[in-house]
């Protein structure tokens, strides 16, 4: 027979866990932790991600709209040795330039240049000339295909390849390519 005194003390002592329970559970606890970490640093890096690589895609469609508007409305060239009878595509040390006629008879070309450490896309109006994509996103490279024939429309198309400039998300790159079908019918 166990005494009041003895029952009392074995009843006390089952109420606790060993050692070896809590070592199991510290151990479960560290694994879920661990693991729910994992989880959402990969979901903060997918998003991250995919921001960058929205931003590029939202800026290198502005360019694209800006440059499809004024080659859809360029005019007749005079500019040198004429790959069609609109467009003039050459060359600089950065990839390819396109020129051209807009619908107010001011030169046009289009190219890449340095600004700083960035390449970005420049476009230039007779003297004056402007950057049209942002410092955050670098242009690297840039190219025009013309095609033309005697009895149709001549088609530039542009090759481009860009990146964000945000260091945290390095494999933001996007390549782009389109055509674009000049209205000039004379």
């Amino acid at each position: 027979m166990i005494g009041a005194k003895h029952k009392k003390y074995l009843t006390a002592r089952r109420a606790g866990f060993t050692l070896m329970e809590v070592i199991v559970s510290v151990a479960l606890f560290s694994v879920i932790i661990l693991s729910a970490t994992n989880i959402f640093k990969l979901v903060l890096d997918a998003q991250r991600k995919g921001t960058a690589t929205q931003n590029v895609q939202e800026n290198l469609k502005y360019f694209l709209e800006v440059i499809a508007k004024e080659i859809r409305m360029g005019e007749k060239s005079q500019l040198g040795q004429a790959t069609s009878p609109i467009f003039t595509v050459s060359s600089n040390s950065f990839g390819d330039t396109l020129s051209f006629l807009n619908r107010y008879g001011q030169s046009v070309i289009y190219s890449l240049d340095k600004d700083g450490a960035v390449q970005r896309f420049k476009v230039q109006r007779d003297e004056n000339f402007a950057f049209i994509s942002p410092v955050k996103i670098n242009i690297d490279s840039l190219h025009f295909v013309v095609r033309s024939g005697t009895s149709t429309q001549s088609v530039v198309t542009v090759n481009l390849k860009a990146h964000a400039l945000d260091g945290a998300t390095a494999d933001s790159s996007m390549t782009l390519q389109t055509s674009i079908s000049s209205r000039y019918y004379k």
